[in-house]
């Protein structure tokens, strides 16, 4: 195809159409490509590896397509990248690895889709990351690697099977605001002391876990604009 002899295109933006199929070949070819939307279309079949050759890439959007099978690793190569969007397919499998090199990323999205398993160790690298959407998925395990997000702030992982406790440093290297959902898993125990001293905790939604009795304590009831805990978890509840 002709786009795909363009090597010096930097913007590919074909949001919100009917493109079906698989997604084209030829994309890979868009060396200078810095951003790649192809949200909400319908493009099927799995994500090719050879997107990990579009080394420019800075903002890569597949949401809302019918995209299947497994994340490829190859994503691990978009060294440049700052917002991964994959939300809203049908990926399986777990989450690759490689994602974990990726030092530039601020935003990862794999939202609704079909994913298991833990979060890869490796994420403890993603110190620059500041929104984290892993909700509507069937994870498991601890979230303790997040402690070391230290820019994170927007944390959405409701709907899996996450378990444990949150770690005593999640969110203590932000002053940004900070929005949590973590609703709908099977946290326990008490929320992390630290809350109790965010005055940037805006909204934290809780709800359908195994926290222990009163695990809220009544200063982040006072900090957050918005606070959705069951009532045998919180202290403030009336």
């Amino acid at each position: 195809a002709q786009v795909g002899d363009d090597t010096q295109l930097e913007r590919l933006l074909l949001v919100r159409n009917s493109f079906a199929g698989i997604i084209p070949p030829w994309i890979s070819k868009l060396k200078q490509l810095q951003t790649l939307d192809l949200s909400k279309n319908n493009f099927q079949g799995a994500i090719p590896e050879t997107i990990g050759d579009l080394s420019s890439v800075k903002y890569l959007n597949l949401l809302g397509n019918n995209l299947t099978e497994s994340i490829p690793s190859s994503l691990g190569k978009l060294s440049e990248i700052d917002a991964l969007i994959l939300g809203e397919n049908a990926l399986q499998g777990e989450l690759p690895a490689s994602i974990g090199t990726l030092r530039t990323l601020q935003l990862l999205d794999v939202g609704s889709n079909e994913l298991i398993s833990t979060i890869p160790s490796s994420f403890s690298n993603l110190e620059s990351l500041k929104y984290l959407v892993l909700e509507s998925n069937r994870f498991n395990g601890t979230v303790d690697v997040l402690e070391s997000m230290k820019n994170l702030t927007v944390l959405l992982i409701r709907s899996n099977s996450f378990s444990a406790a949150l770690p005593d440093g999640l969110f203590s290297g932000t002053s940004d605001n900070i929005v949590v959902d973590i609703g709908d898993n099977k946290f326990t125990e008490e929320l992390p002391t630290s809350f109790a001293d965010m005055s940037n905790l805006v909204s934290l939604i809780g709800a359908k876990n195994s926290f222990a009795t009163d695990a809220t304590m009544e200063a982040v009831c006072d900090n957050s604009t918005l606070l959705v805990m069951d009532c045998d978890a919180c202290e403030c509840c009336e």
